[in-house]
């Protein structure tokens, strides 16, 4: 049986607030601190995306895709996933954790024991 898999998220609606939340401990925790600029937009899918500018600990430009998990929560899985990521996994807010296989496809990380 497969394992269901986030799916993209196509209603922000009051979600925003969330969803910075999210990317900011997400970077936090693999980068340390930064500050961060958001830029919203819709894929031609209908799927919400971000452009995050970051600076501080580190600097530059990450891409986020905004997911719904099956147990309610957000995931926001950096676009491309750098590799050194791929491993601990992308945590989201329903306490899953995702990461990417070889193939590009979802995969769920699991909890540490």
């Amino acid at each position: 049986m497969i394992e269901p898999r986030p799916v993209p998220l196509t209603d922000l609606r009051r979600r925003a607030p969330v969803a910075r939340t999210l990317i900011r401990e997400v970077l936090i925790g693999l980068v340390g601190p930064v500050e961060l600029a958001y830029d919203f937009y819709r894929e031609w899918n209908g799927c919400w995306k971000v452009r995050v500018t970051l600076s501080g600990a580190a600097n530059g430009r990450i891409e986020f895709t905004l997911l719904d998990t099956v147990g309610g929560g957000m995931l926001a899985m950096p676009r491309p996933l750098p590799e050194r990521w791929r491993a601990a996994g992308i945590p989201a807010t329903d306490g899953s954790r995702w990461s990417l296989d070889a193939a590009g496809n979802m995969v769920p990380v699991p909890a540490a024991p």
